[in-house]
């Protein structure tokens, strides 16, 4: 009788095989772990300089644009301490301090690395004095009180005899829509009502305006009949103009 050949079993080869298929992947993912872990490190120190010291902190406050301001004006409310992280600076919140300030009409604040942060302010141009007391109150074109002074700026058109907001509102939007030819000539703006506003030029010579509608109209009516001579004009209705 033949001898049955003798069976080997081959789960301990398997069983080793996948044991070093294991000990690779796992040597392999630790090995690419570590690689991970030392890219981290730098960033992390990146992160430090940047967001935990005043290595990149604020130095200098750079403010421009301030005519009426002055630059500690604007630099009490923009309100960082010297050395705060520039990266953590709240550039929102640094604008709304400024935007504050009653001169201030817009502000732009940005960052300048590796120090500095910049301030770029626009402030309000008065449109209108009106009187207060012994001096005089500036108004933009919005009607935004911004400032008192003694004396109204050269070219700033005085708003006389108006207590009414809505007859004031009349006149600063006739002052606003004006061509820049005729507000120069103008002195005083004087509105009892909304209907009822009227210009007093350099010669004293009197602009009876009305209401703001159809300004674009009463304007050119308004450059045309100014070259005739006159003391009172009026371009309420602007296709019947009348002059004396």
């Amino acid at each position: 009788m033949s001898k049955l050949p003798r069976v080997v079993s081959a789960a301990p080869k398997l069983q080793a095989r996948a044991t070093a298929a294991r000990q690779v992947r796992r040597t392999a993912w630790l090995r690419r772990l570590a690689w991970g872990a030392a890219g981290l490190v730098p960033l992390a120190l990146i992160a430090w300089l940047v967001l935990g010291t005043s290595m990149l902190g604020v130095r200098k406050v750079v403010i421009t644009g301030e005519h009426r301001l002055t630059a500690a004006e604007v630099a009490r409310a923009v309100n960082v301490a010297r050395g705060t992280p520039l990266a953590r600076v709240d550039t929102a919140a640094v604008a709304r301090r400024v935007r504050a300030l009653d001169a201030v009409a817009s502000v732009t604040v940005t960052r300048g690395w590796p120090d500095s942060l910049r301030v770029l302010v626009v402030e309000r141009t008065a449109a209108v004095a009106v009187p207060d007391g012994s001096r005089y109150a500036l108004l933009d074109d919005q009607g935004v009180r911004f400032d008192i002074v003694s004396t109204p700026p050269r070219g700033v058109v005085r708003l006389e005899g108006t207590t009414d907001p809505a007859a004031r509102e009349a006149a600063l939007t006739v002052v606003r829509d004006l061509p820049l030819a005729l507000r120069r000539a103008v002195w005083v703006v004087r509105a009892s009502s909304p209907q009822q506003v009227s210009l007093v030029l350099r010669g004293n010579r009197v602009l009876v305006w009305g209401s703001t509608d159809q300004s674009a109209q009463k304007a050119a009516a308004a450059l045309a009949l100014l070259k005739l001579p006159g003391k009172t004009y009026d371009v309420s209705s602007p296709t019947v103009v009348t002059r004396r």
